[in-house]
């Protein structure tokens, strides 16, 4: 008989902890959960459903019954956390900068003078990245997308506006003749386009809405001159900056390098905190590399700097190479300005492009960078300056792919920057184009200049309305999500407090237990379809991962929720150790490889206990993996501020007769099979001779039973 394995952990949490951490955010939650909340986590390698156990909730105060986690205050100050998730790319945490903390906690009073407020241009919607929670707003994120599709959706069906493509154009047309303006992390954004990326996603372009709001603001300066060092300052009134690092540029298109080749700017690697090389000398003669532990502190890391526990606004951006539009883009075709029947270099992000398309210039050679070494580098940034073929450069007949109006594309008090290259006889490989400052033209300036910056970025809406759903939250549970949770588990409609809500679920599980048939049964009598997935599964998301609920019981009066990771797909790429990530399949080695013993004579390989697939998950490995994509869930600390707090070891476990189902498991008596199984039960009360074949793994054998210390297990 094939059998299916699973991986599960337990989690442990007392509820007025979860209030102590609201009150030391100073949100308007007042004391209310009192009593005991435990989870029980489940993980698996394998993509097939296994079900067990649940959770309690303490209870909330009369007066915090309407209170959900988008009402915290913008303005309040966040705790520092110098345990941080690493930066997925070098090892880095933002809690490591005391200045990126304030930046990050200041995101509305520090840009309350530069807001835009003329309700005749456009419509706005406010802050939709909650700082506090480090997820999306939920109310504000489903506004942005009703002003920019027209269509009015609920957290659950994202996908009515799959395979949608809408310009800035179409957009003024559901709203009044008027411009989208949305502040994210702090600053404004006009909205642009709404596409899908090469993954399937919907995918919102924003363009920041106008420089001066970057006054201020730190940012990495060349002080000037070329430098293999920058320095932090602060943007002026008009946030201007060099496109290239100050030196003296030639027209050269020929050059390996050449000066306007955006792929090598200082504006992408070093301005806009993308990292990477960047040339510090004409026709790239010399490079300086800009590390990102370097830039921290700068306005644009919010945006740049991922994380691995997806707590960064830049864990939803969408980088260019998986934007279809951007990766072959035609000025020509578009007839931008038919004046000038050429691309532009640094447009698309395709190399290997024919020369034909792109201007050639007597004695100095074709502007076509598209073979040379580098120039498609930005196709992997989170922020990057737009192109003249996407904003255009005047109402009616040079719309660009985006359609802009004039407001979104003026920039009171200077020129903005955009990528593109040469576009007119006299100019050449040391010009960038530049959009007016009234956004009623265009023209080339020399990349050594000092000119506005205004990037753009690809919002992922799919990962952004699916991070509204995480029942954790930035060092505490969501209790809107949990709420919710709650209401699926019992199966009611019903409007209540966490507190009623709680009482309900323990009267309904009583002395008995609720199988994952039940609850899957409970959680398909509720009308807001929020977790449920495409599939129609019901699943819960916990930290980074998805889960099935799998069974509800309780234990020392505390209700617990057993879960299981709801595929192993979702591992993808995400990381094992320091050094190794997971396949497409999330897969993974139960013993390293090595050949095992089939007598179990010396060495009794399939030993759960001694396995290396217990140690990627393992208690253990919480001293050694901090990098792995688990660590979060392992993790504990002394203020009861991460996930691995409310975890339950199996030996901790304990039912409502005092017997722990995992520690008497019995294949025998509750499958019907002949023999029970090795791994299954940590007893060690069990009579094996009786009950097992193979009595070479037992209780007795080495480190056997150690993985009743395990908060994830399989």
């Amino acid at each position: 008989m094939k059998r299916n394995k699973s991986t599960k952990g337990h989690l442990k949490r007392t509820l007025k902890n979860f209030i102590s951490n609201q009150n030391k955010t100073k949100t308007n939650f007042a004391i209310f959960l009192t009593s005991i909340f435990v989870i029980f986590y489940t993980f698996s390698f394998l993509n097939f459903i296994n079900f067990k156990g649940f959770s309690s909730f303490a209870p909330q105060s009369q007066a915090d019954i309407n209170i959900v986690s988008q009402n915290f205050n913008p303005t309040e100050q966040l705790q520092t956390d110098t345990s941080n998730s690493a930066d997925r790319n070098n090892g880095t945490t933002n809690a490591d900068n005391p200045q990126y903390n304030k930046l990050e906690n200041q995101y509305e009073k520090e840009n309350e003078n530069t807001k835009i407020t003329n309700t005749s241009t456009c419509v706005s919607v406010g802050e939709i990245w909650n700082d506090t929670t480090k997820q999306f707003k939920k109310n504000e994120l489903l506004q942005l997308i009703k002003y920019a599709s027209n269509k009015t959706i609920t957290i659950d069906n994202i996908s009515a506006i799959k395979n949608l493509t809408i310009n800035a154009n179409t957009m003024r047309s559901y709203n009044s003749s008027k411009d989208i303006i949305v502040t994210l992390g702090g600053l404004q954004w006009t909205v642009t386009y709404l596409s899908q990326d090469k993954k399937g996603n919907s995918v919102l372009t924003l363009w920041l809405a106008n420089s001066t709001q970057l006054s201020g603001k730190n940012v990495y300066s060349n002080n000037g001159s070329p430098t293999t060092t920058p320095i932090v300052t602060t943007f002026n009134s008009n946030a201007t900056t060099k496109w290239n690092s100050g030196f003296s540029p030639y027209d050269t298109p020929t050059s390996a390098y050449p000066d306007n080749l955006y792929g090598t700017s200082y504006m992408r690697a070093v301005v806009l905190n993308n990292g990477g090389t960047y040339t510090i000398s004409t026709g790239g003669g010399s490079f300086a590399t800009i590390d990102k532990t370097k830039m921290s502190n700068s306005i644009f890391s919010k945006f740049t700097i991922q994380t691995d526990d997806e707590t960064a606004i830049a864990d939803y951006i969408v980088t260019p190479v998986d934007v279809s539009w951007q990766e072959h883009q035609s000025y020509k075709e578009l007839k931008v300005n038919p004046s000038y029947p050429y691309d532009l270099p640094n447009d698309g992000w395709e190399t290997g492009q024919s020369n034909g398309n792109y201007y050639t210039k007597s004695g100095v050679g074709n502007y076509n960078y598209s073979n040379k070494d580098k120039y498609s580098t930005w196709k992997d940034d989170l922020l990057w300056l737009p192109s003249l073929t996407e904003t255009g450069w005047r109402d009616g007949d040079r719309i660009g792919l985006w359609w802009t109006s004039t407001n979104q594309r003026s920039n009171t008090g200077d020129y903005s920057w955009l990528r593109s290259g040469i576009d007119c006889t006299p100019c050449g490989a040391n010009h960038a184009d530049t959009l007016y400052p009234a956004g009623n033209n265009y023209t080339d300036q020399v990349v050594s200049n000092y000119f506005s910056v205004r990037p753009a970025l690809h919002l992922n809406l799919d990962t952004a309305v699916e991070s509204t759903k995480n029942i954790w939250g930035y060092k505490q549970f969501v209790s809107e999500n949990l709420n919710y949770l709650l209401k699926y588990l019992i199966g009611t409609n019903t409007t209540a407090t966490n507190a009623s809500l709680l009482s309900s679920l323990n009267s309904l599980i009583g002395s008995e237990t609720l199988n994952s048939s039940q609850i899957v049964n409970n959680a398909n009598k509720i009308t807001d379809k929020i977790f449920f997935n495409k599939n129609n599964e019901f699943v819960i998301r916990l930290g980074v991962l998805k889960w099935y609920g799998t069974y509800l019981s309780k234990s020392d009066n505390n209700i617990i929720l057993t879960m299981y990771l709801a595929n192993s797909e979702q591992l993808q790429n995400r990381k094992k150790s320091n050094n190794a990530r997971y396949n497409t399949l999330g897969s993974a080695s139960w013993n390293s490889g090595s050949s095992p013993y089939s007598n179990g004579s010396t060495i009794i390989s399939n030993n759960y206990g001694n396995s290396n697939i217990r140690n990627l998950f393992s208690t253990a490995s919480t001293t050694t993996n901090t990098a792995s994509v688990f660590y979060p869930y392992l993790k504990t600390t002394t203020n009861i501020t991460a996930i691995g707090d409310f975890i339950v070891a199996p030996k901790d476990l304990n039912t409502q007769d005092a017997q722990n189902l995992q520690k008497t498991q019995s294949a025998k008596s509750t499958l019907g099979f002949r023999y029970n199984l090795p791994n299954e039960s940590f007893s060690t009360l069990i009579n094996y001779s009786n009950t097992y074949k193979n009595l070479s793994l037992s209780a007795s054998t080495t480190n056997y039973t150690s993985w009743q210390n395990d908060k994830l297990w399989l």
